[in-house]
């Protein structure tokens, strides 16, 4: 059994080869391009350690392709040395790298905030601290440009974190992100396991403010971490809905969900 991630202390090379092997590919898939430009995701660990990120946390998608495995997708996500945490500690700006060797993705780096009070990050969604960088060409110095950008603004993405904190919404506007949120992950929402309302389920005492960012939170946590007992669907009983586990999905609705925040606020403040 894998040890627990306390996302505080430092992992050694021992333990990220424990939670993603991918990381310490030594060449490419076989069938990427000769133009791709392998650079192992080890390397580019030790370049942000080198800009004062450490790595904290680490895991690898499953793969249905026995000749991919070892070269899939895998995530990482670092902690500053500074340690840029903001609201008495509640809360602190992290990066998630993820990345792949076998063409499925490039190099990216996202900021993300850390949450205490839930061990759950999310990942923010802004073209500001969001960096994609090609293998096809790959620059050192490009590459830790953009981690020293989100460095630079952790100051940024703490006042956001706190204009949404500020933002109390009615119920019924709380009722309209929860349905927007189900949508993200349910493409047709009258099949879907559990009702929107139910993504506002509160899972601890500091889950029950109703502002912007605890609503964030709190619908986020109960879909990436799952967990809700569904309903009855077509005459049959619907089992706890599942945790994300995949890496791309795991970003794709971290983002979304962001943006949907931001979205939020900005209709908030407008009226």
């Amino acid at each position: 059994m894998y040890p627990r991630h306390d996302y505080n202390t430092e992992l050694t090379n021992d333990q990220l080869k424990m939670f993603a092997p991918a990381i310490f590919a030594e060449k490419p898939y076989a069938e990427v391009s000769d133009k791709y430009s392998f650079v192992p995701t080890i390397a580019v660990i030790d370049m942000m350690k080198q800009s004062g990120w450490m790595p904290i946390f680490a895991k690898q998608s499953s793969t249905r392709v026995q000749e991919k495995d070892g070269y899939q997708r895998h995530m990482v996500r670092f902690r500053h040395s500074q340690d840029l945490s903001f609201d008495g500690g509640k809360e602190r700006v992290d990066v998630v790298m993820h990345n792949s060797h076998d063409r499925g993705c490039a190099f990216n780096l996202l900021a993300s905030i850390w949450r205490n009070a839930c061990a759950n990050g999310l990942m923010v969604s802004s073209d500001l601290y969001n960096f994609s960088h090609r293998h096809v060409g790959f620059s050192q110095d490009e590459f830790i440009e953009s981690a020293g950008l989100i460095t630079a603004g952790a100051s940024e993405i703490a006042g956001e974190v706190s204009e949404m904190k500020a933002i109390e919404l009615t119920p019924n506007e709380r009722g309209i992100f929860s349905t927007a949120a189900h949508e993200l992950v349910y493409k047709v929402p009258e099949e879907a396991p559990i009702k929107p309302a139910q993504l506002l389920t509160e899972k601890r005492w500091d889950d029950k403010g109703k502002d912007l960012w605890t609503t964030f939170n709190v619908v986020q946590e109960n879909i990436m971490k799952g967990g809700l007992r569904g309903g009855w669907v077509n005459g049959k009983k619907k089992k706890k809905t599942q945790g994300v586990k995949s890496i791309s999905k795991d970003v794709k609705l971290n983002k979304a969900l962001w943006t949907l925040t931001e979205k939020m606020k900005e209709l908030k403040l407008a009226a």
